[in-house]
């Protein structure tokens, strides 16, 4: 019998990220659930312990085990990316004020803005505990590599807070900002798992290509899966970009290639304090209308061209079947 090799990779990719997953879970439990007091740690392992996909350490280890390194060792610095991002959720949660998160509700709403906050802290603390647990020779430039891309998410986010005041926002400068937002931290998976596996700069510069890239072409389908996602997919509020009046590549190129008419209207929704479903759908279809939706579908494939063409100039040592099979993945998700 004749299996597909596209399949094949699929499902071997999906036992290992499985495999990943479970491994990170126990590193984060044995770290998070003996701590006291309850007040800090109950909300940290309650946004630990949600259903993530944990496709940043993942992406780590794939990286690592490309170069046929050990994933063991490699483990406190993946589970110190994870806490990292999961920082940032919390800390976005509260900005963007989200009620759920995965399904669930978020720790401001569960709890209160003072425990989402300490919370958030807790976790940058905890990821930098994780990350010097690494034994590598490495870790220096790991750690600042780590501190580097702290540094330039929290300007993403300060761009983005940014961008909701503006109605002059340019692509380039879109671009840039999720760039330092989102695309930064999956380039500090891919050239942190490079560096764990003791890999030529000339790699390392691939790799962050790579990660660079395939960070880009996610935030930019994560911003149509908000309009474009099933509900009970997405895990989130539904037009969440909408309700908050941010500023994504749809919506930049809406504004400047729709009629005055449907610029007008867009403007009128998102001028609103209050914007229902019924005006999600509605700046939807004229999305739809305008083609902003199937160019910025286009300008996500091509960045997932690029991160291809990245992980493909990788020296021929490397085995990227599995980080091929990652770029796939995240091409294909839904949510």
């Amino acid at each position: 019998m004749n299996i597909d090799k596209s399949y094949q990779k699929t499902a071997d990719l999906s036992e290992k990220l499985a495999d990943y997953k479970k491994r990170v879970h126990t590193f984060l439990s044995a770290k998070i659930n003996p701590r006291r007091p309850f007040s800090l740690y109950e909300p940290i392992h309650y946004t630990m312990s949600g259903d993530g996909k944990r496709l940043r350490p993942a992406l780590t280890l794939l990286t690592v085990e490309a170069f046929a390194s050990s994933v063991d060792n490699a483990l406190p610095a993946a589970a110190a990316l994870e806490l990292l991002h999961n920082f940032t959720l919390v800390h976005d949660d509260i900005m963007d004020r989200d009620a759920t998160r995965r399904g669930r509700a978020t720790v401001h709403n569960k709890w209160d803005l003072n425990i989402a906050l300490l919370s958030g802290d807790g976790l940058v603390a905890l990821a930098y505990e994780a990350l010097l647990e690494t034994k590598s020779e490495k870790i220096l430039s790991i750690s600042r590599l780590f501190t580097q891309g702290l540094i330039e998410v929290c300007e993403g986010q300060a761009l983005d807070i940014e961008f909701e005041k503006r109605n002059d926002v340019l692509a380039d400068e879109y671009l840039d900002m999720i760039g330092k937002k989102t695309a930064c931290l999956l380039s500090m998976c891919t050239q942190i798992g490079g560096l764990l596996a003791n890999v030529t700069t000339e790699n390392i510069a691939l790799l962050k290509q790579f990660g660079w890239s395939l960070g880009i072409a996610f935030q930019i389908q994560d911003d149509l899966l908000d309009i474009t996602a099933d509900q009970k997919l997405l895990g989130k509020d539904f037009g969440s970009d909408i309700k908050q009046h941010k500023k994504t590549y749809i919506l930049i190129h809406a504004l400047e290639k729709g009629s005055k008419a449907q610029v007008r209207e867009i403007s009128d929704i998102y001028n609103k304090t209050d914007i229902d479903n019924d005006d999600i759908f509605k700046v939807k279809d004229i999305f739809t209308e305008i083609g902003a939706i199937k160019h910025t579908q286009e300008l996500a494939t091509s960045y997932f061209s690029t991160a291809k063409n990245a992980l493909e100039g990788l020296s021929e040592s490397a085995d990227i079947k599995y980080l091929d099979a990652f770029l796939n993945f995240v091409l294909n998700r839904k949510a």
